[in-house]
């Protein structure tokens, strides 16, 4: 892979998308450690918790990207995303460059210049082998941002185990602090509506699988993530929030059966949204009021998937 491109703009706004995550955080501090000081990291909102950990043991600064007074000449650069809808503090605005992993499925924002590699387990591997940092602080935030999307490694290549590698090598740290740093406590709103939003929980059977759906008041991809620990192979949650949004998990066993990256594309159409992600965690976002009437259409998909695959060959979904 290529390195990174030379910039000349006198100021370089690094971004990514809401609740930007340790992928997103993690590449941001990477890249902004090596562009130096004309790189400032501008956060949509505020980050996620372990991602926020992360900027502290860092020492890293960040700023709103609505607080930010933009010249004509900055150069933004986009993290991790090219939805819409995660990327809603950039409506008008055209970036520069964007970097990331995720499938490309139409409807992405439109930047001048995109690095996409859907291969890769994150946008933080990605960013590896384009930077090759040597110092610590970027080594640490890149292995953080690599074990955190390729949930602790289940999405894999070789590639990711020789950035990895390489990384911890150079991090001076061992894998079981690196794994404390990663992890944020569930906050007592996180545990709170958890509880609460089991009450919600319905179950269907997909041949020998379990689809999952349920409403959440927030957190709803904390939920889909214990629905999935509870037995669940597929877990769609839904909140109604300022506006609609669905989290969808899969088992690992699933990779090769289900796409939900793909079934959430689909289902943030039917949202009048935006959806994608990866292919065993996605999401969609669109109208508050689409979101229930949607979780049955994520459960035909996911059925369709199930029942149609053979030989781990996704048939082409159809209504």
């Amino acid at each position: 892979m290529a390195r990174f491109p030379k910039i000349s703009s006198k100021r370089i706004i690094i971004t990514f998308h809401s609740g930007g995550d340790l992928d997103a955080v993690g590449g941001a501090i990477a890249l902004s450690r090596a562009l130096g000081r004309k790189a400032v990291i501008a956060a949509p909102d505020k980050p996620a918790s372990a991602a926020r950990k992360l900027l502290d043991y860092t020492g890293t600064p960040y700023s709103l990207f609505p607080e930010i007074k933009r010249a004509p000449n900055d150069f933004i650069i986009v993290l991790d995303s090219s939805s819409p809808q995660m990327l809603a503090h950039l409506t008008g605005i055209q970036p520069d460059l964007m970097v990331d992993h995720h499938s490309r499925l139409g409807g992405e924002v439109a930047a001048k210049k995109v690095i996409n590699d859907p291969s890769a387990s994150s946008t933080c591997e990605i960013l590896y082998f384009m930077l090759k940092p040597k110092d610590r602080l970027s080594c640490i935030a890149l292995l953080l941002g690599i074990i955190s999307d390729s949930a602790n490694f289940k999405s894999a290549t070789p590639a990711t185990f020789r950035a990895a590698s390489d990384l911890l090598a150079r991090s001076a740290i061992s894998y079981s602090e690196l794994l404390s740093l990663s992890h944020a406590p569930d906050s007592f709103s996180e545990r709170l509506e958890a509880v609460r939003s089991c009450a919600s929980v319905s179950a269907e059977r997909a041949g020998e699988h379990i689809i999952a759906l349920a409403m959440a008041k927030s957190h709803e991809a904390h939920f889909a993530d214990i629905l999935v620990s509870l037995g669940a192979d597929a877990a769609f949650v839904g909140c109604e929030a300022e506006d609609g949004r669905i989290s969808a998990r899969a088992r690992d066993s699933l990779r090769g059966q289900v796409r939900l990256d793909r079934i959430m594309s689909e289902v943030g159409k039917v949202m009048g949204g935006s959806g994608g992600g990866h292919e065993t965690a996605a999401a969609a976002t669109g109208e508050k009021g689409s979101v229930r009437e949607s979780l049955a259409v994520c459960k035909k998909f996911a059925e369709q998937q199930i029942l149609s695959s053979e030989r781990a060959k996704i048939r082409k979904i159809e209504w």
